[in-house]
């Protein structure tokens, strides 16, 4: 019955399955694992030392139990600026005041996020099997529980952003415009969905998105116009096409923008409020070093400012100072040039570090080691993934989705490798568009594995002899 099931609910079945491993998993981290096997990176109440979802659990007690006593008039969603604070003080008013109380809805978005990874997978191979097995290492890696069994954002923003790639997806397919405005305006909630997620935990998440979908905007176009030259796809659809994928950008600028607008080019006259003095410096380091270009347009070359500020974060904050895991130190991109040049650094840190020689090198603490062995395991594994990619872009290179899906994971990796010099903070935030590129090499692996073994199976089928019934 069960196999049943699964063979006509593949997509339920799978969500159930991650929702189920994920759930189990981080309660047996917060009640088992933590408590009494690393109690030395026990900060008490299932969370790890050292970790932000101490702070946000603090806050959210406090404000649950406001809301208990005065009303829920109290509530806010960003309480002192903490989007997660505010989420886990609605659900402890709730329920209890325990982290676990978190980790049905944590379990339910990281779930879904390996769901959409597996549609993604399922555009290319159409086997449903395939893309349950490219799916894997995102939803199975054990670095994301740092976020799934913690009070972090990353569940949120990942899904979010999964959900955005997957509605451009959609929008880039012959078939959606060729069935009917309802499949267009799935692809559109898609991205609808997503960017709500975003919102909630990371506002600049919008502006990344309103970026790439200028970008996408311009290459999809560029192809519908292509397809309506050859026929493929009527003119009025083409241009209905080209019309609604410029839209989205322009829609999500409309979407709320961060408090603090510090983070723009050098004017004449500037007045920074509303942070503290380590910010201001960094900002006007950087205003002040800042080579501005004569050929890019200002708000283009802004966001590569922008970009700039948060890596000087990294480079003068305290936090990161003596942080054994801080690269390229001398690095300070403060020109769009240095941007170019910085490009094939930027490449194999994101996708190829932590490097082996830092797998078992000897971290600063317990934790540290930890995680270094951890990630050893796991970049094994994407490493073996990335060796499928050639294959990939060879076999599929003819659907538009591969490339989508490409795009969009690079432009996300680079953005976040040029912003974030440290190997211990990169590796947490470029997770998901990482694992968008090593879903994307299983899908080879695991097709070429299939086919051979289809290949083998009737080679003995033909080898079998052939006994005469008597």
């Amino acid at each position: 019955m069960l196999l049943i099931f699964i063979s006509k609910r593949p997509l339920l079945s799978a969500w159930v399955i991650f929702f189920l491993f994920t759930a189990i998993t981080a309660l047996l981290l917060q009640t088992v694992i933590l408590p009494f096997f690393f109690s030395g990176l026990h900060a008490g109440n299932g969370l790890l030392l050292g970790n932000d979802s101490t702070g946000f659990h603090q806050i959210a007690v406090k404000l649950s139990q406001q809301i208990k006593s005065d009303g829920w008039a109290v509530w806010e969603l960003r309480p002192y600026d903490h989007p997660m604070a505010g989420i886990a003080a609605a659900i402890y008013a709730i329920t209890t005041p325990e982290p676990y109380a978190l980790i049905p809805i944590n379990a339910a978005l990281h779930a879904t996020s390996g769901l959409v990874l597996m549609r993604l997978a399922y555009f290319l191979t159409k086997s449903y099997r395939t893309a349950f097995l490219s799916a894997i290492p995102f939803v199975f890696y054990p670095s994301a529980m740092a976020w799934y069994a913690q009070i972090q954002k990353d569940s949120f923003f990942f899904t979010g952003i999964f959900l955005c790639l997957y509605g451009w997806v959609l929008l880039s397919r012959l078939k959606t415009w060729e069935s009917g405005f309802i499949e267009v305006i799935k692809g559109c909630l898609w991205i609808g969905s997503g960017l709500f997620l975003i919102a909630i935990v990371r506002i600049y998440g919008l502006q990344l998105m309103q970026g790439i979908g200028v970008i996408l905007a311009v290459v999809l176009s560029l192809i519908f116009i292509i397809r309506g030259t050859k026929g493929l796809l009527s003119w009025k659809k083409c241009s209905l096409a080209i019309i609604v994928l410029f839209i989205i950008p322009v829609v999500i600028g409309f979407g709320p923008k961060e408090k603090r607008t510090y983070y723009s080019l050098p004017t004449k006259q500037e007045v920074l409020v509303d942070i503290t003095s380590a910010e201001k410096n960094v900002i006007l380091f950087a205003k002040s070093e800042w080579k501005k270009s004569d050929w890019m347009p200002e708000f283009i070359e802004n966001n590569f400012f922008r970009i700039s500020v948060l890596r000087q974060g990294y480079l003068s904050g305290s936090v990161y100072e003596n942080a054994g895991s801080t690269v390229d130190r001398e690095i300070r991109l403060l020109s769009v040039p240095e941007f170019i040049v910085y490009l094939p650094r930027a490449l194999q840190l994101g996708f190829l570090s932590p490097f082996p020689a830092d797998w078992v090198s000897q971290a600063y603490s317990l934790g540290g080691n930890i995680m270094r062995l951890v990630a050893g395991a796991e970049m094994s594994g994407v490493y073996l993934a990335l060796l499928f990619l050639p294959y990939v872009f060879w076999r599929w290179r003819g659907r538009v989705e591969l490339w989508v899906i490409t795009a969009f994971a690079m432009q996300l990796l680079l953005v976040y490798t040029f912003a974030t010099p440290n190997i211990g903070s990169l590796y947490r935030l470029r997770f998901g568009y990482l694992m968008l590129v090593v879903t994307l090499g299983l899908t080879g692996a695991t097709t070429i594995i299939f086919e051979l073994l289809k290949s083998k199976k009737s080679a003995d089928t033909l080898r079998k002899p052939e006994y005469a019934s008597n």
